[in-house]
């Protein structure tokens, strides 16, 4: 099981979306320690969160999902719903076409999880890595992928980079106001201290060694690496382990398509054995 912050992790969702959704009886917790008050949610409710954000999306109700809910809507009803609204949506503007591919993620998890595809998550140990970075707070996810731009263009040029990086630092996911670690691997400690290019100001450090770490390769744009965390929130669970810090996300190939579909990223994420 998992506390609301982990679990808001795992899902990409808020607490303050899991604390609302328990209120009204949407989505309660599987387990409520009656000696602390703490909540626990379980892998085992992702579907039922993925459904229930799907037809969020999808511009229902939550009394109109609460009863669609009750009456146990299938999958295949629901990719239905879909095809229309993708219809709709794509004669208005770029950014609800980005909407739609949300829901089609959330839905081929919903798939997966009933299919009992097989999990692509591999654990091994990270060694520490030399990083060339910023921590900054971000209006956004746009401002956010206009800022490695950014951090490019301030990198000095006496050094090889390797993979770009970005750690959220934030407790629970949030979409605007980020608090963001970005930057750049590097093959070594620079010479001399990094000179400030440009408004953004860069830092040497390393990111710190993890024994074990869960990790899973995605491909696909933006709207799919929350696949990537739910499948991992789904092996800790079946594989007896806990999350154990903050996750990482690589960008193993960065995207040439304006659609982002050739990203492929790996999510890395901190794991121990539960005791």
């Amino acid at each position: 099981m998992f506390t609301v912050g982990e679990f808001s992790h795992i899902a990409q969702v808020s607490k303050r979306l899991l604390r609302y959704y328990d209120e009204i009886g949407l989505l309660p917790p599987c387990h409520t320690d009656p000696s602390t008050g703490y909540r626990y949610y379980s892998a085992e409710q992702l579907p039922q969160l993925n459904r229930i954000l799907a037809l969020k999306d999808l511009g229902l109700s939550l009394d109109q999902i609460q009863r669609l809910i009750s009456d146990e809507v299938s999958t295949e009803e629901m990719r239905g719903m879909l095809l229309l609204k993708k219809a709709e949506i794509e004669r208005h503007l770029q950014g609800e076409l980005h909407r739609i591919r949300k829901i089609e993620a959330r839905l081929q998890a919903i798939c997966n999880a009933e299919s009992n595809k097989p999990l692509d998550v591999v654990l091994k140990r990270v060694p520490s890595q030399p990083v060339m970075s910023t921590r900054t707070i971000v209006e956004d996810f746009a401002v956010a992928l206009d800022m490695f731009d950014r951090i490019e263009r301030a990198l000095p040029p006496a050094n090889t980079y390797g993979w770009r990086f970005c750690i959220c630092h934030s407790d629970g996911l949030v979409e605007r106001d980020m608090d963001l670690e970005m930057g750049y691997f590097i093959d070594a400690k620079p010479d001399l201290p990094v000179p400030q290019r440009g408004p953004v100001q860069l830092h040497y450090r390393e990111l710190p060694a993890a024994e074990s770490m869960a990790t899973i390769v995605v491909e696909g744009g933006l709207e799919r690496i929350h696949t990537g965390y739910m499948e991992i929130g789904t092996w800790v669970e079946m594989n007896g382990y806990r999350l154990d810090g903050v996750p990482r996300e690589i960008t193993l190939q960065i995207p040439q398509a304006a659609d982002g579909h050739d990203l492929i990223s790996e999510i890395q994420f901190p794991v121990r054995p539960v005791s």
